[in-house]
């Protein structure tokens, strides 16, 4: 494939950031340009809040987990502590009268 070469104008400012972005990412300055140039359009504020939406229900059903988690934890501390015992299922049945 034949390529041909383009130039742009930039500021000392700008080369030097351009060129700290590429170096970040692993790419020369030219591969940079090229990439962010083709990339398409940057997502909308619906599509980004769409993704946050998301992520923040991902969150929160983990966080319920967590405290779902640690009630149970809790609950099953003091039920060692009380030194009670478990029934099995015929007995609960038997004591529901069912």
């Amino acid at each position: 494939m034949a390529t041909s070469p383009t130039s742009i104008r930039l500021s000392p400012a700008e080369k030097k950031r351009i060129a700290a972005l590429a170096r970040k990412r692993g790419l020369s300055p030219a591969a940079y340009i090229k990439r962010a140039a083709l990339a398409g359009p940057a997502p909308s504020d619906i599509t980004r809040l769409a993704r946050l939406e998301k992520a923040t229900a991902v969150i929160l059903a983990a966080v319920e987990d967590e405290l779902d988690y640690r009630v149970a934890v809790a609950a099953w501390d003091r039920h060692v502590k009380s030194g009670a015992r478990l029934l099995r299922p015929e007995e609960v049945w038997r004591e529901l009268g069912v």
